[in-house]
């Protein structure tokens, strides 16, 4: 019985390519994902690096320096995001806050000192 030979085209090897280089995942991974053997998608890692006229780009594509992509966010959502950022900001400086006094009681009412590190000389 002979095995049957898949010949994959140059575009579906550049966006495999692509897409393992972008996320850096595994290649065994890469090759799952894509459902293809391993041992092809090593040899076209191969042949690319050999190959300079093959060139995967690594970033995605550009224009004037902004990312473009076809989901990208309304300048509303954009704003609810910075509002719920800056909200979780606060309240993490409140939780450092109490923290601190915390460490301040502590300290006054049972003598211990949770700042100092456990092993070192005084």
């Amino acid at each position: 019985m002979s095995k049957i030979r898949n010949h994959y085209s140059e575009s579906f090897k550049l966006q495999v390519l692509s897409d393992y280089y972008a996320n850096g995942s595994h290649s065994k991974a890469t090759a799952k994902k894509w459902n293809i053997p391993h041992c092809n998608l090593y040899r076209w890692l191969e042949a690319s690096c050999e190959n300079e006229k093959k060139v995967v780009s690594l970033q995605p594509e550009t224009k004037n320096g902004l990312i473009m992509q076809d989901n990208q966010p309304t300048i509303q959502e954009l704003q609810q995001q910075v509002l719920s950022l800056q909200k979780s900001l606060e309240l993490e400086r409140l939780r450092v806050i109490a923290y601190e006094r915390l460490i301040e009681i502590v300290k006054k009412e049972d003598g211990i000192d949770l700042l100092k590190k456990g092993g070192a000389k005084q």
